[in-house]
């Protein structure tokens, strides 16, 4: 099994911490979410990682290269943002004709994905996300599913509810031709591109339920509340 874990984001919600380093490096709980990272894959049976990277490439490889994972991890650079999809279809050849894990790269996972590899083989979908309930779908991407858990319908942010909804966490495992699909090179989102697609061919998209919400630390109220799960950590100069 081989993941790809999308970091190239620029992280403009965080302000000045994120103008000055990649999310994928941000400290919580004396560890960069990229070590977690690794280590969650690590723990799910992935044998190798590949990263995409555009904002401070470079501190990116240079914190790998300190890191010393258990696994092969690669990055793969994007001069320009290729949105998620995009991103992954830039970097389909590391990943191998096999299906694999997306994960993205300013998301905290509180709970193992236990099953949801060896469901995705069982179940003959081309694609299976990762969701959970929220109390509120503002800001979110909202994920609509029949009675089997089978998706039927996507709503990006900025168009769903105020009340409580399913949300798209931010962890898929897809067969490849899902993302062979898009065009290489040009700008590609999942949740409004891809998906909506595979659903209106009649393909089969299947969710696996998780018990709690994911934590986006692309936001300083996430980053805070992850932070104060994990336990206290000190401030970087300018951060707020």
């Amino acid at each position: 099994m081989k993941a790809m874990v999308l970091a190239a984001g620029l992280g403009t919600r965080l302000g000045v911490l994120g103008a000055a380093m990649p999310k994928i490096l941000i400290d919580v709980g004396g560890r960069s979410l990229l070590a977690r990272h690794v280590e969650f894959l690590v723990q799910l049976g992935v044998e190798r990682i590949v990263i995409n990277t555009h904002h401070h490439a470079d501190q990116v490889e240079k914190s790998l290269s300190e890191l010393q994972a258990a696994v092969d991890v690669t990055c793969v650079h994007e001069p320009e943002l290729l949105g998620t999809a995009g991103g992954v279809r830039n970097a389909l050849e590391a990943l191998g004709p096999d299906p694999f894990v997306v994960m993205y790269g300013d998301v905290l996972f509180p709970d193992p994905m236990d099953g949801m590899i060896d469901g995705h083989a069982r179940g003959g979908a081309a694609a299976t996300l990762a969701v959970h309930s929220a109390d509120s779908a503002v800001g979110k991407g909202v994920v609509e599913t029949d009675a089997t858990g089978g998706v039927v319908r996507f709503v990006e942010k900025g168009a769903g509810s105020a009340g409580p909804a399913l949300i798209n966490s931010g962890f898929y495992v897809l067969n490849p031709d899902v993302v062979e699909r898009v065009p290489a090179g040009t700008f590609s989102d999942f949740g409004r591109d891809v998906f909506p697609a595979l659903l209106a061919e009649g393909a089969v998209i299947h969710t696996h339920r998780l018990p709690r919400p994911v934590i986006d630390i692309g936001t300083p109220e996430g980053l805070e509340l992850a932070r104060s799960l994990a336990g206290a950590t000190p401030k970087l100069r300018g951060e707020v």
